[in-house]
């Protein structure tokens, strides 16, 4: 799927994702954990691109094998920035007292939405966003493997050195056979 830098291809880009999650038999609960990571992920891009001043098309493929899916996404921004991952506690918390945690969760998320929104484009006009900056530990949080890797001048790696970050690569993988 190629996608324009612009927030209004996250509806067609979770449109196309939810039809393929149901037609390969993933439960409801399952595609809410995969699309709002998706989501945050795309929203990265999105916003990787627009900081940098790119209009590049970002390009997003997944797969699915038995029980288990991965995504990948590709932008034209500088790389991201380390949030910091959500540490494996926390994940099996998040797993065995979704309630608590989760709350405790949104909360910080919420904390960090009072502070002064980004404008990124949807259907070509800035619009305020507020879910800037906390995108990875969303998505951290939801998925079972979360892979960054940066590309540029015809090379891709994990880390950078020695070449020209051009974008990022983002690889998200969910398995649902662990999630019963």
């Amino acid at each position: 799927m190629f996608l324009p830098p612009d927030m209004s291809s996250v509806k067609h880009f979770r449109k196309d994702l939810r039809r393929t999650l149901e037609d390969n038999g993933f439960s409801a609960e399952h595609i809410m954990n995969i699309e709002l990571a998706a989501d945050e992920a795309l929203t990265n891009a999105v916003s990787a691109n627009v900081t940098c001043h790119c209009d590049e098309t970002i390009i997003c493929r997944w797969r699915i094998d038995s029980s288990k899916f991965t995504l990948y996404i590709l932008d034209y921004g500088s790389g991201l920035s380390g949030e910091g991952s959500v540490p494996d506690t926390d994940k099996e918390l998040l797993r065995s007292n979704q309630s608590q945690c989760f709350s405790t969760f949104l909360d910080h998320i919420k904390n960090h939405q009072s502070k002064k929104p980004d404008t990124l484009p949807y259907n070509g006009f800035g619009q305020k966003h507020k879910n800037m900056g906390k995108g990875l530990k969303i998505i951290n949080a939801m998925m079972d493997s979360v892979k960054v890797m940066f590309h540029g001048e015809g090379m891709v790696d994990e880390a950078p050195a020695g070449f020209k970050v051009m974008g990022s690569i983002i690889a998200l993988e969910y398995d649902r056979s662990k999630h019963l």
